[in-house]
């Protein structure tokens, strides 16, 4: 029995470690989702640019990429906040229309009134899209990185002591599970 005890050992230590990458996800989701309990106040911007980051003529740049700017004072119970945020988290684009495109997803523009979602407890902390951005490539490869990888490892460590831990080398299965 030692190979179905080695087995259950890697089906333990596995599990920890998907443990640790889920809780991981979990946590950089739950940036996005706390805004989802933040009051909201109308604001009104005052400053909107497109602004480029980074060097484009660095070699190791991946070329030209851009962030929106923005700047907007809003009122909470009296006391008067300004805020630069957009979202939880600051997404850099790859091009200036993609930039322009968020801002008038979210209906930013100089002047405009727009709605400010702020954290209760810090009002100072707040963000004009509390969304998660499920259209990133950073989003979607995180989501299956640190949550659906792990969940496969673990799958098949279960799978691998159901089995009585032995080596699928000497099996003949050819790749079958079973």
């Amino acid at each position: 029995m030692p190979g179905n005890r080695n087995a259950w050992i890697r089906l333990g230590l596995r599990s920890v470690t998907a443990t640790f990458f889920i809780l991981g996800a979990l946590l950089l989701l739950g940036r996005h989702w706390v805004t989802f309990s933040w009051p909201s106040t109308l604001g009104t911007v005052e400053r909107v640019a497109v602004t480029p980051v980074g060097d484009p003529e660095d070699s190791r740049a991946p070329g030209e990429q851009f962030r929106p700017s923005v700047g907007y004072r809003y009122t909470v119970e009296g006391a008067e906040y300004t805020g630069n945020q957009i979202t939880v988290f600051d997404w850099v684009y790859r091009s200036e229309a993609r930039v322009r495109d968020l801002l008038a997803d979210a209906d930013v523009r100089n002047g405009g009134r727009v709605p400010v979602y702020y954290d209760p407890d810090d009002p100072e902390t707040a963000v004009l899209v509390r969304s998660v951005p499920w259209h990133r490539l950073e989003v979607i490869l995180g989501l299956l990185f640190m949550v659906a990888l792990p969940i496969a490892v673990v799958f098949f460590s279960i799978v691998d002591v159901v089995r009585g831990g032995a080596s699928r080398r000497d099996d003949g299965s050819r790749g079958r599970m079973w």
